[in-house]
């Protein structure tokens, strides 16, 4: 009989477990496109873990989608919905205020395939890996890697209107350091930049509006697609033709580290999150052929762009230009809940048994007929 050993609640461990409420968020959506072979890379690295022989299942980019989304997030109020935990020895963090934060993270669309003809159909399901993800408040980063297997950092993050009203200006500094040589000092450099004309339409800008996405969408011929409608502005509104997640499911790594030995493990595992997009409304589009967006390829941020961009085997040191494919703004409601880890990983330990593993990899829409509340499969298990 297994013996649940409760949480030691501490004002130092800055930890608010999910579910969670983010009302009246502003979201800016940049679509750039990414090689299938570096999202691969980062699959095989961080999802496809263990040996392939046993492994019951297997991560690859989504190559019907192959475009990574950079988004910038300003969430002016942040509520925990968890229900209160008493008896922890302070006030649940449910039972105190608000907190507000920007963050921006990259998000690439992946497939979890279960391997073989049964689990291929129950074990299948799209998830949303986020290679890299900053946040602008240091509980939501430190909650974000202890709890949910995201790895947050914590940045210094410049989020709003740039030099024309209605336009977009993003900026993110991380510490980092400029070179690989020893003894260089770490310092805040910036990492990326974002500057857009006033969303559409405008006068401004330099790029022909008629040649951007939101123009083709205005079209009598997009509208006929969609049900004959004169102009496709309240379809945009609410169906965002896809470009907006109504339903994102985010997967990480979450791992602690072995404090006697570094390089190893004492814990791993795969958990998702779903982002659910609610209210979703005023909807803009900006000219995605007149946006400067730029990441610095310089010293340590070489290695983070080797995830997700074309860049060389070595730093530039210069910036490394973007082009974007489509590039919107809207506002949601935002629910972030449904926290799951669907793959314990076995860990060896020195003289002791190796710690047992356990899957969760169901499906969500088959898990009403397994049955929502089943004990998780062992590993190796049917």
């Amino acid at each position: 009989m297994s013996i649940r050993v409760p949480y030691v609640q501490s004002a130092a461990s800055q930890q608010v477990p999910p579910p969670y409420h983010f009302p009246d968020v502003t979201v800016n959506a940049f679509y750039m496109n990414v090689s299938m072979e570096r999202v691969q890379r980062y699959c095989d690295m961080y999802l496809n873990i263990g040996d392939e022989k046993t492994r019951e299942y297997v991560y690859r980019p989504l190559a019907a989608w192959p475009y990574a989304t950079v988004l910038y997030l300003n969430y002016p109020t942040m509520i925990s919905a968890a229900p209160a935990s008493p008896h922890l020895g302070e006030v649940p963090y449910s039972d105190r205020g608000a907190i507000s934060q920007t963050e921006v993270f990259v998000a690439i669309p992946v497939v979890r395939y279960g391997r073989g003809a049964k689990r291929l159909i129950t074990d299948t399901a799209l998830e949303w890996a986020l290679p890299f993800i900053v946040v602008g408040n240091p509980m939501s980063s430190v909650c974000g890697r202890e709890m949910l297997g995201l790895g947050k950092l914590l940045a210094e993050i410049e989020n709003g209107v740039g030099r024309y009203p209605e336009s977009f200006h993003g900026r993110i500094s991380l510490p980092g350091w400029p070179d690989d040589e020893p003894g260089t000092m770490q310092r805040m450099q910036e990492f990326m930049r974002i500057e857009t004309k006033p969303v559409l339409p405008t006068p401004a800008g330099t790029q022909p509006p008629y040649r951007t996405l939101a123009t083709l969408l205005e079209s009598p011929e997009a509208s006929k697609l969609v049900g004959g409608l004169s102009s496709v502005s309240n379809f945009i509104d609410s169906f965002s033709l896809g470009l907006i997640p109504t339903s994102m499911r985010t997967v990480g790594l979450k791992q602690y580290r072995d404090a006697a030995d570094p390089q190893r493990a004492v814990y791993q595992a795969l958990v998702t999150c779903r982002a659910q997009y609610l209210n979703v409304r005023n909807v803009r589009f900006y000219n995605e052929l007149d946006i400067d967006m730029y990441f610095n390829d310089i010293g340590s941020f070489h290695e983070i762009l080797e995830v997700f961009l074309e860049v060389d085997k070595k730093p530039t040191g210069k910036p490394h230009s973007v082009n974007t494919v489509a590039a919107l703004r809207f506002e949601a409601d935002i629910n972030f809940d449904t926290l799951r880890v669907i793959r314990e990983f076995p860990i060896d330990r020195d003289g002791l048994p190796p710690t047992p593993g356990a899957s969760d990899l169901v499906s969500r829409w088959y898990r009403p007929l397994r049955g929502f509340f089943g004990p998780r499969r062992g590993v190796g298990l049917p």
